[in-house]
């Protein structure tokens, strides 16, 4: 299986730092430790015929002192072992470490390290070790191409969590794009839908149950001039069919320099289509408003990107000079972002209190509101539309909302992501982003899975138009 990281489409993020790893391990039945000889000095396990001189002999070494193609899966173990949200099963990751190493495909021509001496995180690791070494004598790739694959799979197949991520250095550059609010490609908002649960929840692997999913062309740009919609499910890239590709291996390959075409195939209401795409620099449009009659202004936000706090102000400083004694502050299909863009939209609307406070293990921690919001006065009615696509970020500002009876909420139940993620460097290029907490309304509402339910529930039929929920908003105002 080829690997990459998975880029979920909600995603809550704090600070990036960075964390060392010191992590000892004993030497390990069925796997041959590395003796601490001196330089050239010949050594054998008992039992174990000795190399010839031009042989490379496999062995193991601690996190104290790894090789340095292993020192991000040291990192990246220590990471997970002291960050992560659960406790977390030792033998789990090692599992999940070993299979990744085993189902890396390798570039053709590649050629075995000169060595092959594998760094331990914790004696499980033993079977990953024996992993690599296989790995290497029968199918060799690059150390660092092998490692990344086991740091990959401690993360999908050791904490079940989709949330929780390897970024490859390709990878950290195209997440920290796509959350600046500018990117080179299609022009389309996607996200993965697992069909065998009730709730379509995010998934990590394109198969038959876990499809990728248009969730809405951006207007003016290359997906929605060739005739992209909304609700079309990819199933090629270029004539490859994506089955078995994790998510952000999709993305990597859709996405690319301006001017260069990529052909996608499309599977809508059940016939497969073909289009060819030119792609294109793109600005997210993170916030688009206008007044809607003298009073009533409307606000959308499509991401709480870094830079939607300016472009959030801007505009509603627009709306409110012109009049507007009412905000739609519309949410749907916002699949989160930045905490501390979430942070400060709460704040703009909210003048005092907490806005969300986070858990972990051992911690519990309030972010407040932030003093100076310029539509806290309770005379500036505030409604919030949200729909299921609606997500991490989007969900604690309008539960922050909900809970002091700021706004009233229409629409769908959200998506239901409550947990916070933390990006960590590991010192190659790459980073993990891991489940460190999960957050709660000031109230102390956890909205997990379920997500929030809104003041007003209003279902929106597949295939409605953009503005069915703003139009039925517009009628409950109006009265």
């Amino acid at each position: 299986m080829k690997y990459r990281a998975l880029l979920a489409a909600a995603i809550l993020t704090l600070a990036a730092c960075t964390a060392p790893a010191s992590v000892t391990a004993s030497t390990v039945p069925g796997v041959t430790t590395t003796p601490t000889s001196s330089p050239g000095t010949p050594t054998s396990s008992p039992g174990t015929p000795t190399s010839s001189p031009a042989a490379v002999t496999p062995g193991t070494t601690s996190c104290d002192n790894p090789p340095e193609a292993f020192q991000p899966l040291c990192t990246a173990y220590h990471i997970i072992t002291t960050s992560y949200v659960d406790p977390v099963d030792d033998s789990r990751l090692a599992e999940g470490a070993a299979r990744a190493i085993t189902e890396h495909e390798s570039e053709p021509g590649a050629t075995a390290p000169d060595s092959l001496t594998c760094a331990l995180p914790s004696p499980a690791f033993a079977q990953m070790c024996n992993a690599f070494v296989e790995e290497e004598l029968t199918d060799p790739a690059p150390t660092p191409d092998l490692v990344a694959a086991a740091i990959s799979g401690m993360l999908q197949y050791g904490l079940d969590d989709p949330y929780s991520v390897y970024f490859s250095p390709d990878a950290l550059a195209r997440f920290q794009e796509e959350t600046s609010g500018q990117i080179e490609g299609i022009g389309a908002l996607v996200r993965s839908e697992d069909t065998s649960t009730p709730e379509d929840g995010p998934c990590s692997t394109i198969s038959d149950t876990c499809q990728l999913v248009i969730v809405t062309p951006l207007e003016g740009g290359p997906a929605e001039g060739v005739g992209l919609r909304s609700g079309d499910i990819m199933t090629t890239v270029d004539g490859e069919s994506i089955d078995g590709w994790l998510v952000d291996e999709v993305i990597a390959e859709v996405r690319g320099p301006a001017g260069t075409d990529v052909t996608l195939g499309i599977l809508r209401d059940g016939t497969p289509l073909e289009f060819t795409i030119t792609r294109a620099a793109i600005d997210i449009p993170i916030v688009s408003s206008r007044m809607i009659d003298d009073s009533i202004g409307y606000l959308e936000l499509t991401i709480f990107a870094t830079n939607a706090p300016h472009q959030v102000d801007t505009a509603l400083r627009e709306l409110l000079d012109a009049g507007a004694t009412t905000i739609i502050l519309d949410l749907q299909h916002d699949p989160g972002g930045s905490l501390n863009s979430a942070i400060f939209v709460a704040s703009e609307f909210l003048s005092d209190g907490l806005v969300l406070r986070t858990e972990a293990p051992g911690d519990t921690e309030e972010y407040p509101v932030t003093p100076g919001g310029i539509a806290t006065d309770p005379s500036i009615a505030l409604y919030v539309l949200v729909d299921r696509a609606s997500a991490s970020a989007s969900e604690v500002v309008t539960g922050a909302f909900m809970d002091a009876g700021r706004a009233t909420v229409i629409g769908e139940h959200t998506f239901g992501k409550n947990t916070v993620q933390q990006q960590f460097n590991l010192g190659n290029g790459g980073a993990l982003k891991l489940t460190v907490a999960r957050w709660v309304t000031p109230k102390g509402h956890d909205y997990g899975k379920v997500g929030l339910t809104p003041d007003i529930l209003i279902e929106i039929p597949d295939g409605a138009e953009p503005d069915f929920l703003l139009n039925k908003a517009l009628e409950i105002i109006r009265g």
